[in-house]
């Protein structure tokens, strides 16, 4: 087996399972719903084909397939942070250095800080290096913990609070809704009732942190690298809706450009609107460098909400 970006991704779920006992306790660290947990630990089981973990009436516990593979797993994750420390350590000796990590697809809303941001400390800092990279949700925190990024800006699902060890700053609200192409079955009719029982014949794409959150009755197609149709960001959701073969979940400002075109259709936009709150994290703990602490105040003074 020859490990991709989304093995070690599964491998740092499972782990963060493993340790904290159990899916409900795992949220907290992860900041990920429990269903999401489980979906990406089931993936897992696949790609591995073994049963790692017993879930149920009788609690959690890893099988002895389970523990074999947390043994390794440690050993694996432990040496590539180690590794990416010290490269780490070579690539960021300046302390005008300001290293951020986004979600994809933020650029194209208007209400995003973040170009504006760069701008205010592009001109407070003469010799300013400026690192920036898109990651999924998982990768952009775990990155963040191991100190490569110094702050992050993602779309979350945390209901009440974030993980102990993160400091948030809530930025705005991005909406999303379902839309498809002109072709698909929903785009011939405008009436709720009959677009809601085309949706439940309907592939659902969705990127991949969210969970369900439109309606349980609905089948919605997550992040899996076994399907048929794999899909596991906004870009590819969008991709796939396009082409007629899926309804995607897509954030309204990113999807506005090929619904004036004509492109995409609205489906039930009244009843299928969902609201996620995008952040800037950083670590409660550790000590930034003058740049990020200007970064972070430009992002605290640009922000839309009160």
């Amino acid at each position: 087996m020859r490990l991709s970006d989304i093995d070690l991704r599964l491998l740092r779920v499972f782990k963060a399972v493993a340790e904290t006992g159990g899916f409900v306790k795992a949220q907290a660290q992860l900041g990920i719903s429990q269903p999401a947990i489980s979906a990406h630990i089931a993936n897992l089981e696949q790609r591995l084909n073994v049963r790692l973990c017993n879930r149920g009436r009788q609690g959690f516990s890893l099988t002895i397939a389970g523990k074999a593979v947390l043994d390794e797993t440690e050993q694996l994750l432990n040496h590539l942070d180690s590794y990416a420390a010290r490269l780490n350590e070579i690539g960021s000796r300046s302390t005008q250095l300001i290293r951020i990590g986004v979600v994809d697809c933020l650029v194209t809303d208007a209400a995003n800080p973040v170009t504006q941001a760069i701008a205010a400390v592009h001109g407070a800092f003469a010799q300013l290096r400026i690192r920036i990279g898109v990651y999924d949700y998982l990768d952009s925190l775990t990155e963040l913990r191991a100190g490569r990024l110094d702050i992050v800006v993602v779309g979350t699902t945390w209901a009440a609070k974030a993980p102990d060890d993160l400091e948030t700053l809530h930025l705005y609200d991005e909406k999303s809704g379902l839309f498809c192409a002109p072709h698909h079955p929903c785009a011939q009719t405008t009436d709720a009732d009959a677009q809601y029982e085309l949706l439940k014949q309907s592939k659902i794409s969705a990127h991949s942190f969210l969970n369900n959150p439109i309606d349980e009755s609905l089948e919605i197609h997550l992040l899996d690298e076994n399907a048929e149709v794999s899909q596991g960001n906004i870009e590819s959701t969008t991709y796939l809706t396009l082409a007629g073969t899926h309804v995607g979940l897509i954030p309204l400002h990113y999807a506005k450009n090929w619904v004036d075109s004509g492109a995409l259709c609205p489906v039930a936009h009244d009843r299928y609107e969902i609201v996620s709150e995008i952040h800037a994290v950083r670590l409660q703990s550790g000590t930034p460098n003058d740049v990020a602490v200007k970064f972070w105040e430009e992002m605290q003074s640009l922000r839309t909400l009160p």
